[in-house]
């Protein structure tokens, strides 16, 4: 069976935070499509819009969060081996236990129930941890990733234009191939001058979202192979696409 949708979602800290979600489709052998950007409320909002975009021949999901967790506290290997890796840029990092991740590790469970594997490697419906910072290294080639959400409002807006436009650069004519649309054009060309902060939050959710969304199309249409996994099955790990393990 061939995975034709490709999810992501930026997952909020708890279940009343606000999460982006994204939608991408397979219209061809690697070109993706944006079906849908959406802000969703709650917990119960964000599962009921997987189940509605997940379609018929099943789905890939990327989430920016935990989602296997078993330590009480401190920080998981794969959270320490990404330190070790990408801590000269300068990218978040977090003490990801039970305690401070237990929404997405809540969500994580959900997703298992509902059919998801959250092997990377299985065929079929799959639910995977990524980094967008640690990711955005990879696939643009960066030294410092841009950050959302960070300083004052001015600042936000200008980090949301620039990773829009490194996007537009490495997406569109990627592989994967995002193709232009109109859905794809109303989220690139919102007014960011317009927009207060309520609404700006929703959109870096949206961006974040569709940046997850990518690495999930990435991790099927290039395959396992073209990513880096740190950690593992049993006590976490974190997916990342590395361009640079295609096929020259």
């Amino acid at each position: 069976m061939t995975i034709n949708r490709f999810l992501g979602l930026d997952l909020g800290r708890t279940p009343r935070d606000e999460s982006g979600g994204v939608a991408l489709e397979r219209v061809g052998a690697s070109d993706v499509r944006l079906v849908s950007a959406d802000t969703l409320r709650i917990h119960d909002d964000t599962l009921r819009w997987i189940t509605r975009e997940r379609g018929r021949n099943g789905a890939v999901i990327a989430i920016n969060a935990p989602l296997i967790v078993e330590n009480s506290g401190g920080s998981r290997p794969c959270d320490r081996q990404l330190a070790e890796h990408f801590s000269r840029y300068r990218i978040d990092e977090y003490a990801n236990n039970i305690v401070a991740a237990s929404h997405s590790r809540t969500t994580g469970k959900a997703l298992a129930r509902m059919g998801f594997e959250l092997d990377p490697s299985t065929e079929g419906d799959r639910c995977v941890e990524t980094h967008t910072q640690a990711a955005q290294v990879l696939l643009f080639g960066l030294e410092r990733p841009v950050r959302l959400r960070n300083g004052p409002i001015g600042t936000r807006k200008d980090a949301v234009a620039r990773l829009r436009d490194l996007m537009g650069q490495h997406f569109v004519g990627g592989h994967p191939n995002l193709v232009r649309s109109p859905e794809l054009d109303r989220l690139f060309q919102v007014n960011l001058q317009e927009l207060n902060g309520t609404r700006l939050g929703e959109l870096e959710g949206k961006i974040e979202a569709l940046l997850c969304a990518y690495i999930s199309a990435f991790l099927c249409i290039a395959g396992p192979d073209a990513c880096a996994m740190l950690g593992d099955l049993r006590y976490g790990y974190i997916l990342l696409p590395d361009p640079n393990r295609l096929p020259r």
